[in-house]
């Protein structure tokens, strides 16, 4: 029991909160988030880039609006490139692991004076195993298209973040 005081006690010293406890101090401007649009052939892949970008957002604290009035910021862009490549390989030089690449074009613009602040491609990657079967094989490939939409989301969130 004492131990578990004490671990308590540090988490609290530290700052840690649960996940989904409001979300830390907004320090920077807030972004609104348009539509993301999708200029690949694979359906749904924008869904999954805008959930995560909102998702990484809400994280850091600036997604949304922080008082009365309009967000700040702007973000807008479009998936413009989704890849899966073979990167190993059978005996029969049939592929056995992919990598999956989801690029975003995104822009960042200052609702006030209309000012582009920041233009820029992101590209995140994630890896899977082909499965025994057809249907995990597609499973797996969908988890890693998710991944893949977190992974873009988290580096634009942090190139965002930079330019504060």
């Amino acid at each position: 029991m004492l131990l578990l005081l004490a671990v308590a006690s540090l988490l609290a010293a530290c700052g840690y909160r649960p996940l989904g406890a409001s979300g830390p101090p907004s320090t920077g401007p807030q972004v609104s988030v348009e539509a993301i649009a999708n200029e690949t052939m694979s359906p749904g892949l924008h869904a999954m880039v805008s959930a995560a970008l909102l998702r990484q957002l809400r994280l850091q604290g600036v997604g949304g609006a922080a008082g009365p009035g309009p967000p700040d910021l702007v973000l807008s862009g479009s998936v413009t490139g989704y890849e899966n490549l073979p990167v190993t390989f059978d005996a029969q030089d049939i592929g056995k692991r992919f990598r999956v690449r989801v690029t975003l074009l995104a822009t960042l613009v200052n609702r006030s004076d209309g000012k582009v602040r920041l233009k820029e491609s992101v590209v995140g990657e994630a890896f899977y195993t082909v499965a025994t079967d057809a249907a995990g094989t597609r499973n797996a490939q969908d988890e890693a298209a998710r991944y893949a939409a977190r992974d873009v989301a988290s580096k634009l969130v942090a190139r965002l973040l930079e330019e504060w």
